[in-house]
């Protein structure tokens, strides 16, 4: 796991200098796409949440978000002949995604797939397709492929904006330092060390994050109960206190991200928590400024909104594997997980 997130500057690289040339995005795609119908399980989906931000705020094109189980096994009958059917699976053989993507095959509707398997169901199937050539990955828990997905995804969302004549200079602004920004972030994240100490000692905590760090969020506590086997819940910041933050009264510990300048209102929040509950506060952010927070992981400011995006996910991967490490968890090969490409993962 440490050295698969360790090869992902030099994976992500790769990829951007495939794809963007001149600034210019190089994919073959449909034109005028209208619509996104995302499918995914397990990082894949979580990578497919964080899209769809990318697909309406750079590309101005409606996407929304569905698990590949839920159209693969129950009476979905709800297709739009409008959307470009674009499903996600590292391994391209995940039994739900191949299924539903079936399902939208038979109904004749577009269908784009990213892949880290070209002799895969979904590669040779799908009318347009991308692999992110990551190398094989053998942890369970999704490190580099899930980053370069999601990069693969941005890109996308990049050539659609491109097609619909919609300005990207400010998204591919300075994204030939991202190898740099990702290699600074892995060496210089303060902090970390002894975060990952005190969670490791927690039975349960809840990470929240504000618009696009939601999925973000998601990523964060999947890695740590894929890794660590904690109880970690991952909420989307203003709904957090519709309720949900009740469980603070006996989870003593909350997560939060604040990047971006974070407006009043998600400091007001913050506060609010900590004032109502007093919580043990961990906050992850690119700023020293610690919004009373308990502990502050700190990791370094990147040239580029994607970059960013790429180093938070990373500072979140290099927690679990340390609070797992902590832990004595074998973390490549955790105790009952597989990654389910076949039937008979399901029984």
């Amino acid at each position: 796991m440490e050295s698969e997130i360790n090869s992902q500057a030099e994976i992500i690289e790769n990829l951007i200098n495939r794809y963007i040339v001149n600034y210019c995005v190089l994919v073959d795609i449909p034109l005028n796409i209208k619509k996104i119908t995302l499918i995914a399980s397990g990082s894949s989906y979580n990578a497919s949440m964080l899209a769809k931000y990318f697909f309406e705020n750079i590309s101005n094109t409606e996407a929304n978000c569905k698990y590949a189980s839920e159209v693969a096994h129950s009476s979905f009958s709800n297709y739009d002949k409008d959307a470009l059917y674009i499903f996600i699976s590292q391994s391209g053989n995940s039994i739900d995604t191949v299924l539903a993507m079936e399902k939208i095959k038979e109904k004749g509707l577009k269908t784009l797939c990213i892949t880290n398997n070209k002799n895969s169901k979904l590669y040779n199937s799908c009318d347009y397709k991308f692999d992110i050539n990551a190398g094989l990955e053998n942890a369970i828990a999704a490190t580099k492929t899930y980053s370069a997905s999601v990069v693969m995804l941005w890109i996308l969302a990049l050539k659609i904006a491109q097609n619909k004549q919609i300005d990207i200079s400010d998204e591919t602004k300075n994204i030939q330092s991202i190898k740099r920004d990702i290699e600074n972030t892995l060496v210089n994240i303060e902090n970390i060390d002894l975060v990952a100490k005190f969670l490791s000692k927690q039975q349960d905590f809840s990470i929240c994050g504000f618009g696009i760090y939601f999925p973000i969020a998601l990523e964060a506590a999947l890695k740590i109960k894929e890794t660590c086997y904690i109880n970690t819940c991952a909420y989307p910041l203003g709904e957090f206190i519709h309720g949900h933050f009740a469980i603070l009264n006996k989870s003593k510990v909350f997560i939060n991200f604040m990047l971006d300048n974070p407006s009043d209102t998600q400091k007001n929040l913050l506060k609010k928590i900590i004032k109502t509950y007093k919580t043990k506060s961990i906050l992850i952010s690119d700023e020293y400024e610690d919004y009373d927070c308990d502990m502050l992981i700190k990791f370094p400011k990147t040239q580029s909104r994607i970059s960013k995006i790429i180093s938070l996910i990373i500072v979140i991967q290099l927690l679990a594997l340390k609070m797992a490490t902590k832990l004595k968890r074998n973390v490549d090969k955790p105790i009952g997980l597989n990654k389910v490409v076949d039937n008979k993962d399901l029984k």
